[in-house]
């Protein structure tokens, strides 16, 4: 019930974020609003919750989500995305890093004028890298099958130039850019995450001294606003490359629990966004492969160790558009 609950406080907000549709310039991209895109694809997501230690002893730990190959589906009607995958575990043969158990639910919204993502990321099983590293016989993976990291966000965008540059055409193929543009990207994000386990986050074996104190639990709130800039080079007019970066002045929160321990922070931190695209697009079908990359930033104020969750994912993707009206049909020319 709680999963829900936090998914709906994520959600609820992108009903109340629609604004006015100016007209854009047509030569450099066509809008296919009046559309159904649907879309099959193959995936790979990651999830990375690493722990660095102050002055840089120990080693930083990283413990990672066991994750494989995803077989997903997806469908975007005007700026609304969303799409659901299944992990194909028949692929998973490495039991050697323990087994993942993950719920990921996204929601994308590409408007002209906005750009707005919300997530919810449900995951408990990591394995610790590198290798060895804090197991008892010092060579196998040392596996935290009680670690988990909840995350649920928010994040939106204005797109400065939306006139002539579409966001939506590299990502959720809402649109087709036919030449090269780029914009600014003005907006925010907010989230809130959750990293519990039985026992130290740190195994005593690499520090004994952090152990000592249990400490099992961090919660984190953030928020704060950011800027960047997104870019979708065109050759040929079917051909394209998108390259977006941005970053957050986040103000945050942090909550670390331990066995007689409940210490707090209020910090400044940098988040990072970045998303690559490459693909190949007609009116009525096309292909592309995109890469998204994002990073939460925190510490703690008892342990003073620096906290980092990262998630992303690799998407190889066949989309097709149907249309809906008349007028649609005719721009989705049958010669194509």
């Amino acid at each position: 019930m709680k999963k829900y609950f936090l998914l709906t406080i994520v959600i609820l907000p992108i009903y109340f974020a629609s604004s006015a549709q100016a007209g854009h310039d047509s030569s450099f991209y066509q809008s296919y609003k009046g559309s159904i895109i649907t879309r099959v694809y193959f995936s790979k997501k990651y999830d990375i919750f690493k722990l660095t230690p102050p002055n840089g002893s120990p080693a930083a730990m990283t413990y990672h989500a066991n994750t494989t190959l995803s077989l997903g589906a997806g469908i975007t009607y005007k700026s609304l995305s969303f799409s659901f995958s299944k992990e194909l575990t028949f692929l998973k043969s490495e039991e050697q890093k323990g087994k993942t158990d993950a719920t990921d639910l996204q929601l994308h919204l590409y408007k002209q004028k906005w750009t707005i993502d919300a997530l919810a990321e449900f995951y408990k099983g990591y394995y610790l890298r590198p290798e060895g590293l804090g197991a008892p016989d010092g060579q196998s993976f040392y596996l935290r099958p009680d670690l988990g990291v909840q995350l649920v966000g928010l994040a939106a965008y204005r797109v400065l130039n939306d006139r002539k540059f579409s966001y939506g055409a590299g990502l959720s193929q809402n649109a087709w850019q036919k030449k090269s543009a780029g914009s600014f990207l003005i907006g925010g994000e907010a989230f809130y995450v959750a990293t519990n386990a039985d026992s130290s986050f740190v195994p005593s074996k690499v520090d004994s001294q952090f152990a000592t104190h249990n400490l099992r639990k961090l919660h984190l709130f953030e928020f704060g606003p950011g800027v960047g800039y997104a870019y979708t080079l065109v050759v040929q007019e079917h051909f394209f490359l998108l390259a977006s970066a941005n970053i957050d002045f986040n103000v945050h929160f942090a909550r670390e629990i331990g066995n007689s321990i409940t210490d707090d922070k209020i910090g400044f931190t940098p988040n990072f966004i970045f998303r690559l695209g490459a693909g190949y697009n007609l009116s009525r079908w096309g292909v592309s492969l995109t890469w998204l990359w994002s990073s939460i930033n925190a510490s703690g104020q008892f342990s003073d160790y620096k906290y980092n969750v990262t998630t992303g994912n690799y998407r190889l993707v066949y989309f097709r558009r149907i249309a809906l009206n008349r007028r649609m049909k005719r721009i989705l020319r049958p010669d194509q």
